[in-house]
């Protein structure tokens, strides 16, 4: 018995030693930043100068009723959110069911391609749709002229009112490719019986899809989900390299509002308590959807 117990000591003890290195990494680039973000957050520093503790301040600052750029930003960053998991997840999900269910040749050249956006730079995505809304020689302008609409032309990415519905658009071209390779090689995996079976019982296609192959899929549906949520709260490139934010304020998002106010305006602690709420927000909605899945696995 004694020597049973120093075997599983030895097997855990090597285990745990395989383990000290990706340990250390975790507390040295994870947890020590997070810990010293808060304490930047609990003071007025502008990054250079010393810090002078002032407790809560910051937070008290950005939940204030008169601070109406975080209440702009967190509506940004919802409005990605929104698009992501409904238009660019829906496409996605369609174009896995009609490319694998619907037995197109070449199906995986099509997800190659619908996955490229996935594949390219943020940076060269943004120049390109950069061309693409130009006011005088865009894409989108010049086809509008060309079939007579030219009272519509607007400058899309510097009009408040347009400036955000056009960053969802490159939003759900660039993700719903990612969904669409995922959802792909899930329904792949699906076991064709449960199809033949559906199909003795006289479903039609559709039916298939929602009595077969979403059930089938779910525990991917929530991965991917849980995956759009997270980027749409992290996204920082695309408004950094397509509008900095304008006009004005209106393409804010929390995380180019922590670069603007720590790195732009020299207000260090003030962005750190900007990260850390958005940290927060990250890990209360990844929590919501871990137990979601958690219920429906039950």
């Amino acid at each position: 018995m004694e020597i049973k117990k120093k075997l599983i000591f030895k097997e855990n003890l090597i285990a745990y030693l395989f383990l000290i290195p990706a340990m250390a990494m975790f507390i040295g680039f994870i947890i020590v930043p997070v810990v010293q973000s808060f304490m930047y957050s609990l003071t007025s520093w502008d990054g250079l100068g010393p810090k002078i503790f002032i407790g809560l301040k910051n937070y008290i600052d950005i939940f204030s009723a008169s601070n109406s750029i975080y209440r702009v930003a967190l509506r940004n960053n919802f409005l990605w959110l929104l698009s992501s998991i409904t238009v660019a997840l829906s496409i996605g999900l369609f174009q896995a069911n009609m490319l694998v269910r619907g037995r197109f040749r070449g199906s995986n050249i099509f997800q190659l391609i619908f996955f490229l956006p996935v594949i390219l730079s943020s940076i060269v995505v943004a120049i390109a749709w950069d061309w693409i809304y130009e006011p005088t020689h865009g894409v989108v302008n010049t086809v509008m002229e060309m079939i007579g609409l030219e009272k519509f032309i607007l400058p899309w990415l510097g009009n408040r009112i347009t400036v955000m519905p056009a960053l969802l658009v490159v939003n759900i071209w660039f993700t719903y490719g990612f969904c669409t390779v995922v959802f792909s090689a899930a329904i792949q995996t699906i076991d064709e019986t449960l199809y033949d079976a559906a199909k003795m019982d006289g479903c039609s296609s559709w039916s298939q899809f929602w009595n077969v192959t979403f059930p089938s899929i779910r525990k991917t549906m929530t991965t991917v989900l849980l995956l759009l949520m997270i980027w749409s709260f992290q996204v920082f490139d695309l408004i950094f390299a397509m509008t900095k934010g304008g006009p004005g304020f209106a393409s804010y998002v929390i995380s180019y509002y922590t670069y603007a106010e720590a790195f732009v305006r020299n207000h260090t602690g003030y962005g750190a308590a900007l990260a850390i709420t958005l940290s927060i927000i990250i890990f209360i909605f990844s929590i919501i959807f871990i137990r979601i899945r958690e219920r429906r696995e039950d």
